[in-house]
């Protein structure tokens, strides 16, 4: 099932060549409408997600991804995800710089996960009411934990190929800053709607400290802009990206 979102690329003529039906949103509906649409249309025990710029490494990789779930236990697995090639000439400077210290990582993130589908009835779809663009993933994955379940990471190994299609660093530093301030919203409006569970990130199969949580990195990019404050923010920053 392939649904395309608006987007401005080649995706539909690709699709149709290799006669793949493609659903079409009437209009740009955002991630986690459309992840909803496709989960809907889905019929069968396992609902697998798959991004568009997200590249399986191996033909063993759907299999990989869903043995775990033989296991009863199990209501969700992840795959293995690698960054882009740093050494790629198509990426700019800043791509460069941003992806350089990313570590191959298992995160229910839902660029290549697997569901056990009746986990949907439990605890619901996507909420593509508070999450458009970023923060479903997080949402989902706390979502599971606090009803119980188990999620686990695999060695489906996939790479991420995310790229600002910048025209120069400059357009590309733009970019980016402008979708780390979509994650900062993301990340208010988790710990808006979970405001008395402790921060952190919950997508990995082991959860990370409150020093990865979405609120936490913009507090402390905002508050080392402040005058006065800044003698306690911007060392806050410094270990901030040393640890991650």
């Amino acid at each position: 099932i392939i649904i395309e979102d608006g987007s401005m690329d080649s995706t539909v003529k690709i699709c149709e060549a290799h006669g793949i039906r493609v659903i079409q949103n009437e209009r740009n509906r955002g991630l986690a409408y459309t992840l909803n649409r496709g989960i809907k249309l889905s019929k069968h025990e396992i609902v697998v997600t798959l991004h568009g710029d997200t590249v399986p490494l191996s033909r063993r990789w759907l299999s990989e991804l869903i043995e775990p779930l033989n296991d009863p236990s199990v209501v969700a697995s992840c795959s293995l995800q690698q960054p882009p090639n740093c050494d790629s000439d198509d990426l700019s400077l800043w791509e460069k710089l941003l992806w350089a210290k990313l570590d191959e990582q298992n995160a229910l993130n839902n660029k290549a996960d697997a569901y056990r589908r009746e986990i949907f009835t439990e605890v619901g779809l996507f909420d593509d009411e508070t999450f458009r663009i970023a923060g479903e993933d997080e949402d989902m994955a706390l979502r599971l934990r606090l009803n119980g379940e188990k999620i686990v990471g695999t060695p489906a190994t996939v790479r991420h190929m995310h790229s600002y299609s910048c025209r120069s660093n400059y357009d590309c530093l733009v970019k980016i800053l402008k979708k780390e301030y979509i994650f900062g919203q993301a990340g208010g409006a988790l710990r808006r709607k979970f405001p008395f569970y402790k921060p952190g990130a919950y997508v990995h199969p082991n959860p990370k400290s409150f020093v990865y949580d979405g609120a936490f990195k913009t507090m402390i990019c905002v508050g080392f802009l402040i005058p006065y404050i800044q003698v306690i923010f911007i060392p806050v920053l410094l270990l901030a990206c040393f640890l991650g």
